[in-house]
């Protein structure tokens, strides 16, 4: 979980958390005049018993809310339920007639308590955002490192070629040195060596 969801996720899910538990006790004719509302935005609802839209909406909103309170569920996850969620809600509120003004948008009086779900489908979008924006930027991060980490390997190894071969010229060269220092030491032995000999003679 991205320590900038967090909030948006706290509170979005402790809020739909608690709705779908306490829509496990609707009576009977709460959970049809609440299934009547949700089938203008989702016609298919129509189709259930009172009892089952109860348990089916409970269990959605219950399902909708641990998924932004479980850390292990991906940001992407959590805002695309999220916004999937709150979208069959304003879509419930579009369509249901007395909820908007005559421009079709704007909430009227009953509308409003509906229409303020919309925060809910910016707190999802942004959750998709956020998680696949800090997605790409980590991986660029991750790709700079691993680059980085070739080039200096490359240079390390450059670096110690390069070393190794000013070790060997110089080897070589205190090699020579020495030879040098021993050709002139035996060159001035047979010197002093002959003017003995002609000495002696």
């Amino acid at each position: 979980m991205s320590l900038a969801q967090l909030p948006l996720r706290l509170t979005t899910g402790a809020f739909v958390l608690n709705s779908g538990i306490g829509k496990l006790s609707l009576s009977e004719e709460d959970a049809e005049g609440l299934q009547q509302m949700a089938a203008n935005g989702v016609p298919v609802l129509a189709d259930m018993s009172p009892a089952a839209f109860r348990r089916f909406i409970a269990f959605t909103e219950i399902g909708v809310g641990a998924a932004q309170l479980i850390p292990k569920v991906p940001g992407w996850l959590a805002g695309s339920v999220l916004s999937a969620f709150s979208a069959g809600l304003l879509n419930m509120y579009l369509n249901t007639p007395g909820m908007t003004q005559d421009d079709g948008v704007r909430p009227s009086s009953d509308g409003t308590p509906v229409a303020k779900d919309v925060w809910m489908l910016g707190a999802g979008l942004s959750m998709i955002v956020d998680s696949t924006v800090n997605t790409t930027s980590r991986r660029k991060k991750a790709a700079k490192r691993r680059v980085a980490k070739i080039h200096d390997a490359k240079d390390q190894k450059v670096e110690a070629i390069h070393s190794a071969r000013d070790e060997q010229q110089k080897v070589l060269q205190d090699a020579a040195e020495t030879a040098r220092e021993e050709r002139k030491a035996a060159r001035k032995a047979a010197r002093s060596a002959r003017k003995e000999a002609k000495k002696a003679a």
